[in-house]
């Protein structure tokens, strides 16, 4: 989030919303094993380390900040409980170490992270339940177009909310939205060879991946 001030209420609104997002994710989370297998504690560990990188690089175009998210291939690895958790952690830690803005953490977590896990996981089960059980389907519906839509979606949201507290700093907005579309492109493009890799040589990681629904038995090779 950039420098804009934003409304005391706005920020206490977002802050709940958020805050209450991330205690039924932690609820979600401790019904199961949260991170059974230690390779996966080490990736969602990776990934919160990851996040916190992506994010404090961002481009400036005026009083507009991009970044690309992650978001969208850390709940397609993990779910959207552990998703949303590690990405909460990631922004907070990257508050404290480069002393940002913490009026707006709860804002920017609901755009940049609450909406594309939440729109990750929900165009997963959809892909899971209308199109034929194949790899090919599971690694190109999710890592590609999954990740493109909900990243495209976060970019979008992120700017709006952006230019919502600082509209008279904003001079094309939709060229700015452009902008954004391409850089969820490029995202969409690396999470997708990220997905498909890890699907491949370390299903394991990828929680949300069983490979007795995707792959013929033994037998029948």
């Amino acid at each position: 989030m950039g420098p804009q001030r934003i409304p005391p209420e706005l920020a206490f609104l977002g802050w709940a919303i958020f805050a209450a997002l991330g205690a039924l994710a932690l609820r979600a989370a401790r019904r199961g094993a949260f991170l059974p297998q230690p390779i996966q504690q080490h990736a969602w560990l990776a990934g919160i380390v990851a996040l916190g990188a992506l994010w404090s690089l961002p481009v400036h175009a005026g009083a507009v900040q991009f970044a690309m998210i992650g978001v969208s291939l850390y709940a397609l690895l993990f779910g959207y409980a552990r998703a949303l958790l590690g990405a909460a952690v990631a922004a907070i830690g990257l508050t404290v170490f480069t002393q940002g803005a913490w009026a707006g953490l709860g804002l920017q977590g609901l755009a940049a992270i609450a909406l594309p896990a939440a729109l990750a996981a929900a165009l997963q089960r959809l892909i899971a339940a209308r199109l034929p059980h194949h790899p090919f389907v599971f690694i190109l519906g999710n890592g590609l177009f999954v990740t493109l839509i909900a990243s495209g979606c976060a970019q979008v949201a992120t700017i709006g909310l952006q230019v919502a507290l600082a509209p008279g700093a904003v001079p094309n907005g939709g060229e700015l939205v452009g902008y954004a579309l391409l850089l969820a492109w490029g995202e969409a493009l690396a999470s997708g060879m990220i997905f498909s890799a890890l699907v491949i040589f370390r299903p394991q990681i990828v929680m949300t991946y069983a490979q007795d629904d995707y792959l013929p038995p033994r037998g029948r090779l």
